[in-house]
């Protein structure tokens, strides 16, 4: 075990000695151990995993489990709360937290820039040295998850991912973009506003309707943020209050907790925590984010309707995503050419539906990849370009 997190266990442990919070209930560890290991990403990125493992036996269900960015900040704050919440009479239930951090040696500001951000096009970023959250999904999805399933027994229904700052923006990023991933999403204080606040575009963010649809979906989300972050706190005044104020931090949060509660299958919550700033709102924004995920009284939302059938006009099939990206370029551009032939209706009609079935099956970074396709392609044989 690394020295940080040796640390953190054992503030944590102290902790739950001497808090007063239950005191009608006896003292008792939740978490007894921490462990930790090494995984690699798909494209060879190298990670350091540190779970808190419960001391009883797992439910019949599996334990809930609790997935933390940035560790060596959060990880302690969040262990604790989890214990603590565990302790209720009310609760009692042990969990599983997951911290996913970096090896030692490794700066974790370099790291979680390149981790937590997407990359808005095949160029580089406005912000260097940031652009690899697809990567980052790719393995906490695709590696991480399983590894956790193979060595405790998980509930499947009870999964929740918590970031702050850039982390929330990957909190986000994940919902949007494989929302089957986890069940209940915490994003304290996101930095939305990142690369023009491009998760704030309808060809962003609008694959996730189609998504949660054709999967019959649903989730709960939790967006929070402090009083601060957009107006400068009066005990503190920062050096750049313009910058801050530039970032609409408090605005976007709110907006996008709104857009999120328009959508079937979804339970979108926003909180602005008074008094607190971008960084003094993190053990807030934590116990909000556990208080919501273990709330006895919260429900799943009821699952986000199927999309109604297609009445094709055209003859020519619409092919989903899994289809289309078995496609060769030559193909997909020869099906393109066919669609611009169409009447305008029926085009319309067709392309719809197409980009509906794109949004529901394609992450961003893979819809993104496939336009600029598109645009090389119609350069290549001197075809005019279609809004498409």
């Amino acid at each position: 075990m690394t020295s940080m997190y040796r640390t953190l266990c054992l503030v944590a442990a102290t902790i739950v000695t001497i808090s007063p919070a239950h005191a009608e209930t006896p003292a008792r560890m939740v978490h007894e151990a921490i462990e930790t290991f090494s995984l690699s990403a798909a494209n060879g990125r190298p990670y350091e995993i540190v779970v808190a493992t419960p001391t009883g036996p797992a439910p019949a269900t599996g334990y809930p489990i609790v997935y933390v960015l940035d560790p060596h900040i959060m990880f302690g704050a969040m262990t604790e709360s989890v214990r603590l919440m565990a302790r209720r009479q009310d609760v009692g239930e042990q969990s599983v937290v997951v911290g996913i951090g970096y090896p030692a040696g490794a700066d974790p500001r370099k790291e979680r820039a390149i981790d937590y951000t997407p990359a808005f096009g095949s160029q580089p970023n406005k912000t260097p040295g940031t652009g690899g959250a697809e990567g980052f999904l790719t393995f906490v999805h695709d590696t991480l998850k399983p590894a956790i399933g193979k060595r405790w027994k998980i509930d499947s229904k009870r999964e929740m991912l918590f970031g702050h700052s850039l982390g929330g923006l990957f909190t986000l990023y994940t919902l949007i973009n494989r929302p089957d991933t986890f069940d209940t999403y915490v994003a304290a204080s996101p930095s939305i506003w990142f690369e023009d606040g491009m998760v704030k575009r309808g060809n962003f963010r609008g694959r996730l309707g189609p998504k949660m649809e054709t999967q019959g979906l649903s989730a709960r989300v939790l967006i929070t943020v402090g009083e601060y972050e957009q107006d400068p706190d009066p005990d503190f005044p920062p050096e750049s209050p313009r910058d801050l104020q530039q970032r609409t931090q408090v605005d976007n949060a709110h907006e996008f907790a709104g857009w999120l509660a328009g959508l079937p299958g979804i339970e979108a919550k926003f909180i602005e925590v008074e008094g607190l700033d971008h960084g003094s709102v993190i053990p807030a924004a934590i116990g909000h984010g556990v208080h919501f995920a273990y709330s006895r009284t919260a429900k799943m939302p009821a699952p986000a309707p199927k999309p109604a059938e297609f009445n094709n006009p055209t003859g020519i099939p619409v092919p989903d995503a899994p289809t289309y990206m078995l496609m060769t370029d030559e193909d997909r551009y020869r099906l393109r050419l066919r669609i611009r032939a169409l009447p305008e209706a029926q085009h319309k009609a067709w392309n719809d539906r197409f980009q509906y079935q794109l949004g529901a099956g394609l992450t961003y970074d893979q819809h993104r990849r496939l336009h600029e396709e598109r645009v090389r392609m119609d350069e290549k044989y001197g075809t005019a370009p279609v809004d498409e």
